[in-house]
């Protein structure tokens, strides 16, 4: 790193035991290999997790991350944690504590002086609270979220940006097995309701540049007032189930793939099947250099990530798309890339190959 690198370019990541949070950081990691820029050229990267001896955490920091265990409830802890940070990328936990522990991170970034926070948060999760009278657990994971946005405007007023996502196509992997051997996509919305899903890919691109261009602005002295704070990055056309399907198996190159809608129990039970699959056990080697345009070891989902808590949050996700709340779309996603984002059929038809290696 350059001896001139001063005390306040240091970026903590939460959460890097989560998918957003592993992604995210692995893609700033990579920046900093090719030196592709400022940002990545004078910011070092600190992770904060619960298990630092995972195969994943092991990668980062052999990539150059300074990653450390923390107990998201202990403020000094995560205070010392915040030192010398310039920028937080908060991901709230799939935890039973994640708004004590969000709060915390933003009370102990707040006291040590952090410049500016993102946090990671949901499509829709502002439509949570619009339930009617004691129907609070039906949309209990997403009304966090935005109970720990609230916390963050308030803490850090215009120094704050929020990212909201709907659903990662990649989740897709984990029904790859029945796609693949029945020629089935089994997910327990209506078949005409409609919601939306990204390419991972796409996200972490437009999430990196985000990143760069609020280091620029802080290089060359200018604040954030008037600058944007909430992105939805969603497709620019939500689609129904159904339609979600066809796109889906034509991208596949498949026969045509049949939509059933199941019962929450019956998803939360296969998906804490796949949790334990074999398939999603092993870690994959890191042979190739990334391209972010495509799938690959690098962003494979794996099944420790399937927490009960993420369980839950998915399947509020489609409760709500079938209270047709999730019919969100924006051109956010387009404008932070710069480029057109992957369609799902066209996510699905570059990832044909990697698809069936999970069948």
């Amino acid at each position: 790193m350059s001896s001139s690198i001063n005390s306040r370019n240091i970026c903590v990541v939460t959460n890097g035991d989560s998918y957003p949070g592993y992604i995210s950081s692995y893609r700033i990691l990579c920046a900093m290999k090719k030196r592709e820029d400022r940002f990545a050229n004078e910011c070092k990267l600190r992770v904060l997790c619960r298990d630092k001896e995972s195969h994943r955490m092991r990668l980062l920091k052999e990539m150059g991350a300074e990653v450390v265990k923390v107990d998201y409830r202990n403020e000094n802890k995560l205070r010392e944690m915040m030192k010398d940070a310039a920028h937080v990328c908060l991901i709230p936990e799939h935890s039973r504590e994640r708004v004590e522990e969000a709060q915390c991170v933003i009370m102990a970034a707040k006291h040590q002086g952090v410049e500016h926070i993102s946090m990671h948060s949901i499509v829709g999760c502002d439509r949570a609270s619009e339930h009617s009278s004691g129907e609070e657990q039906k949309y209990r994971h997403l009304a966090q979220y935005h109970q720990i946005e609230k916390m963050v405007k308030e803490q850090f007023g215009n120094n704050h940006c929020i990212v909201r996502i709907c659903l990662f196509n990649q989740m897709f992997y984990f029904m790859a097995p029945q796609i693949e051997s029945e020629g089935i996509l089994a997910l327990p919305v209506k078949e005409d309701a409609k919601w939306g899903c990204i390419d991972l890919n796409d996200w972490v691109n437009a999430i990196y540049n985000l990143a760069r261009k609020e280091h620029e602005k802080r290089g060359r002295g200018i604040g954030s007032t008037g600058k944007k704070q909430l992105y939805q990055f969603t497709p620019q056309h939500v689609m129904s189930s159904k339609e979600i399907a066809r796109e889906i198996g034509e991208g596949l190159g498949s026969q045509e793939l049949r939509y059933k809608r199941i019962s929450d129990d019956e998803m939360r039970q296969y998906l804490r099947k796949m949790r334990e699959d074999e398939r999603f056990r092993e870690e994959p080697k890191h042979e190739k250099e990334p391209k972010w345009d495509q799938d690959g070891p690098w962003s494979y989902p794996i099944g420790r990530y399937l927490n009960d808590h993420l369980i839950e949050l998915m399947l509020e996700y489609w409760r709500m798309a079938n209270d047709g709340k999730q019919e969100i779309h924006t051109n956010d996603l387009k404008e932070v890339l710069e480029t057109e984002p992957r369609s799902v059929r066209d996510y699905f038809h570059k990832n044909r190959n990697q698809f069936r290696e999970f069948k």
